[in-house]
């Protein structure tokens, strides 16, 4: 029995692993339990099972240790426990972005309908005691070291509990939201930049202490296509102190980095953008329809994915910048003797939303108001000036004398189609039906643009800082 079941799992690791044998596994069925041995895991398949980003390629995957627990008669609300003893990652910078490997791809199970076994794998709960992330570029080395990793499901409020409440489905959607929170307990990051100017750099060392990271992850529930997700880093207080060399060496890894997440960021944005607009437009009608007494949907709807977004909010940083005397100090006359600097940041948040539709409106950004931003309205102006001169470049329309439209008239014309208007939200409503009988009148040319404007995306930071202060230390 335990070797048929062993070489069921040699058959299925040996997908992501390389020179996997029998002898490495050791497994007892009936517990539950197993554990693996010096496992080297495949490259290439790794990096797109993982969707690295194009500017980077995985170039080594091991792990000494790994063992796991299952208990078999709780497996709907117990998760599977993995283990990891110590990992080591190599990466290396792309020149040029990665193309995506078909063998890779070939090997890569083909997604079905959401059923018992893809709720299982998505309640795995993972414990790695140490891993090591070594980063290689041309201009630059670096290292990162972080202890005690945790992934495990939690409740939409963030508590441990049953793994059937660390889900939502939506029946009305066919969608469904996993709740899962990363933590780590402290992070080293090093890096030392290389080159003729770089030769008397000191090296950039980072600390982080104990981090959390929320993950929010909206799939569908036809074909387990992930829709969109929702990560939010919680930081505990941070304090780094860097010299004037460190601050070059870091700003030398930063323009080494430019280029090739440049070029791959461009590359990536255009596919991922594509596959948000392909979501089905029954799903997304269906989303303001659910009954408000069924508990699910409101719930569901509660804690939504409308879109893909990232979040940082550290309660507070402190930064003590100062110009030491040694090798790679500020060749500025004003500290020729030396200087510190203070700066503090208190309740920092950074919003990033890189697939938004700029038709659009905000309402459901977290600590968004509309009302409060007074540059809202500007960027509706300034959106709904570039739609109309662009149609009529396209597509202009003779205008006699008699028949000139007011400029009012005009510009509830180039309102978009599909409820959408290049308004605040206050007016949205109320332009939804001159905007559809307008674009009814048009012509075919015009109306298609108007429906290809309606797709257009943008990428959109919002960063708050409820105290910023920069003071001199004696």
């Amino acid at each position: 029995m335990v070797t048929i079941i062993k070489n069921q799992l040699l058959k299925h690791l040996s997908r992501y692993t390389k020179n996997l044998s029998p002898e490495q596994i050791s497994l007892s069925a009936l517990r539950g339990s197993g554990e693996l041995q010096d496992l080297t895991l495949d490259e290439d398949l790794l990096t797109e099972l993982l969707e690295l980003p194009g500017w980077v390629r995985l170039t080594s995957a091991k792990c000494n240790r790994a063992s796991f627990r299952i208990q078999w008669t709780k497996l709907k609300t117990v998760p599977i426990v993995l283990n990891l003893d110590e990992v080591h990652i190599a990466l290396e910078v792309c020149a040029e972005p990665r193309v995506m490997n078909p063998n890779a791809a070939a090997a890569m199970p083909v997604p079905g309908k959401y059923s018992y076994i893809h709720k299982v794998i998505d309640g795995i709960s993972v414990a790695v005691n140490h891993v090591q992330i070594d980063f290689n570029c041309d201009a630059f080395t670096s290292s990162v070291q972080i202890s005690r990793v945790t992934v495990e499901s939690r409740t939409p409020d963030g508590r441990k509990g049953d793994l059937r409440l660390t889900r939502i489905k939506s029946p009305d959607t066919g969608q469904l939201l996993i709740f899962k929170e990363l933590e780590w307990q402290s992070a080293r990051i090093e890096a030392k930049a290389h080159g003729v100017a770089a030769a008397n750099l000191p090296p950039l060392r980072l600390l982080l202490g104990t981090t959390h990271c929320r993950i929010v992850i909206k799939k569908r529930l036809a074909d387990c296509a992930v829709l969109g997700s929702r990560l939010v880093l919680r930081p505990e207080p941070l304090a780094w102190a860097l010299t004037d060399g460190q601050l070059r060496a870091a700003v030398a890894c930063a323009a080494a980095l430019a280029g090739p997440v440049h070029r791959a960021t461009q590359l990536a944005t255009r596919t991922k953008a594509a596959k948000k607009i392909e979501e089905p437009l029954q799903q997304i009608s269906s989303r303001s329809s659910s009954s408000e007494r069924d508990i699910l949907a409101r719930m569901f709807a509660k804690h939504d994915v409308r879109e893909t977004s990232y979040h940082l909010l550290a309660p507070r940083i402190d930064l003590h910048l100062c110009d030491d005397p040694g090798l790679g100090r500020s060749e500025m006359p004003q500290l020729a003797n030396g200087g510190a600097l203070q700066v503090t940041l208190v309740s920092m948040q950074a919003d990033l939303f890189p697939y938004h539709k700029a038709s659009d409106d905000r309402r459901h950004w977290r600590g968004y108001r509309e009302a409060a931003t007074p540059h809202s309205q500007w960027l509706s102006q300034a959106l709904s000036s570039f739609c109309g001169s662009l149609l009529d470049l396209l597509d202009p329309k003779p205008v006699t004398p008699s028949a000139k439209p007011s400029s009012k008239e005009e510009k509830n014309e180039e309102s978009l189609p599909n409820g959408v208007s290049h308004k605040p939200a206050s007016q949205t409503s109320a332009s939804n039906a001159p905007s559809t009988q307008t674009t009814s009148q048009a012509s075919p040319t015009r109306t298609r643009i108007l429906q290809e404007l309606g797709k257009l995306m943008t990428t959109c930071l919002v960063l708050r800082i409820d105290d910023f202060t920069v003071y001199k230390v004696c």
